[in-house]
């Protein structure tokens, strides 16, 4: 059963515009990897005329879905909803694997699951950052599942154990109104503090913050991966929660840009659509809310601004249309010294499991974004997705960069202490200290 209205992909003009921007093709220069030859060859798949089903697989595969693509498209067809689409057609054919069954249906549908096996992984000893020093094996045997990748440690305790249901604004502050946080699955296991930081934040602009009991993961993973089913039936309990609330706010990219598309997940059911449309078009990302409820004021910082650069996630700028408020957050903050670097919407290479799943691919394109973070000359690199957090941790550790990753929400909330406090005092995986323990 199709998540969304069927798109046909010969709107493709086979210009070769996507050609330009695709970070994949870039690379590889396979004219499968990038728009043009792929939507033909979906043609091909729904024509019944494909010549090989296995390598069709891999040209679906590879793909960032970043929205590069649309975005320099002139018919702006929409081609990662298109391979999404024929992912689902191909997961429909050949039905789920072992694997996809265990981990989709499994673990990522369930959050309590999900979060008690995160519990007792926190537990071993090297995994959360705050039990030492890691074990050299432990770190040898979770990159055999990263592909290498320097993966942060679990958080300990996890961001649900932080913070209260309610956090009211502080004593004296006028308060603005009333949201829902969604803190997705990054901020809830591997970025506590960043999460409690975004929570800290809406309270001292005079929101009241409420983090609703229940809420899973967004789908996102699953339902990119071709299972809908599945991806539906999370969307489900999450609908079901947050249309209790007028404004639903998250700090994550990618789960802001999946909750904004609820509304097109159910598409054949008429009355789930109406229920998931209500509440997409509450979703709002926290720098625009901060933005657009009026940054709070911060005191000036008598010390030397620190410099700070910011990368745009793909979920975020191309997804959303969203890059200007993450940068007026930024230069509200009296303790920064906000510096631009080049090709700042470019994407960052990970791609959920396409970081790991294609990694050579993912580390030329880590490796271009690497070197316009040091062309910048900032010391700390805000982002505004925990997925984008971790690949830039991992690339500048992997290049030696003398750097911090932290997210929006952790500058904002720690402004009156200045940007480089805020990054030590609240990012236990930043880089430089990452970067030590990796070793």
């Amino acid at each position: 059963m199709n998540t969304f209205p069927t798109i046909d992909a010969s709107r493709c003009m086979k210009c070769g515009f996507c050609m330009s921007a695709c970070p994949v093709y870039q690379v590889d220069h396979v004219e499968s990897h990038v728009a043009r030859g792929r939507n033909l060859l979906i043609r091909m798949a729904e024509a019944g005329t494909l010549p090989d089903a296995e390598a069709y697989g891999e040209c679906l595969d590879n793909c960032l879905l970043c929205g590069r693509c649309q975005a320099v498209c002139p018919a702006k067809v929409p081609s990662p909803a298109i391979n999404v689409q024929a992912r689902h057609r191909r997961l429909a054919e050949r039905g789920r694997s072992f694997w996809q069954q265990v981990l989709f249906r499994g673990i990522l549908k369930h959050r309590s699951r999900m979060a008690h096996l995160m519990g007792l992984a926190a537990r071993i000893p090297g995994v959360s950052h705050t039990n030492g020093r890691p074990l050299r094996h432990m770190a040898d045997a979770l990159s055999l599942f990263s592909g290498g990748m320097s993966v942060p440690r679990l958080s300990k305790p996890f961001l649900s154990a932080r913070i209260d249901p309610v956090t009211p604004p502080p004593s004296g502050t006028p308060r603005k109104g009333r949201v829902a946080f969604f803190a997705g699955c990054g901020f809830e296991f591997f970025f506590a503090q960043a999460g409690a930081d975004m929570v800290h934040a809406l309270a001292m602009a005079g929101i009241e913050v409420i983090t609703p009991d229940g809420l899973g993961c967004c789908g996102m993973a699953v339902h990119n991966a071709g299972d809908g089913q599945t991806a539906r039936a999370m969307a489900r309990s999450n609908i079901d929660i947050l249309s209790a609330y007028d404004c639903v706010v998250t700090g994550c990219a990618t789960c802001g840009s999946t909750l904004k598309q609820y509304g097109q997940w159910f598409a054949d059911n008429a009355l789930m659509h109406r229920k998931a449309q209500a509440v997409s078009a509450k979703v709002v990302d926290f720098s625009e809310f901060l933005v657009q409820q009026g940054l709070p004021a911060t005191p000036h910082d008598a010390s030397s601004p620190i410099k700070v650069t910011y990368h745009d996630p793909c979920h975020l700028k191309w997804h959303q249309g969203i890059g200007e408020f993450p940068r007026k957050v930024l230069h509200s903050l009296s303790s920064v010294e906000f510096v631009e670097m080049e090709s700042a919407d470019a994407c960052c290479g990970l791609g959920g499991t396409f970081g790991v799943k294609h990694r050579e691919t993912s580390l030329a394109i880590q490796a271009k974004k690497m070197a316009a973070i040091q062309k910048s000359g900032a010391r700390i690199v805000a982002t505004a997705c925990p997925g984008c957090m971790i690949q830039l941790m991992d690339g500048a550790r992997r290049f030696g960069l003398d750097v911090e990753v932290v997210h929006l929400g952790q500058l904002m909330a720690a402004g009156t202490a200045g940007a480089e406090s805020a990054a030590h005092r609240h990012c236990p995986a930043a880089v430089g200290h990452n970067h030590r323990q990796a070793a």
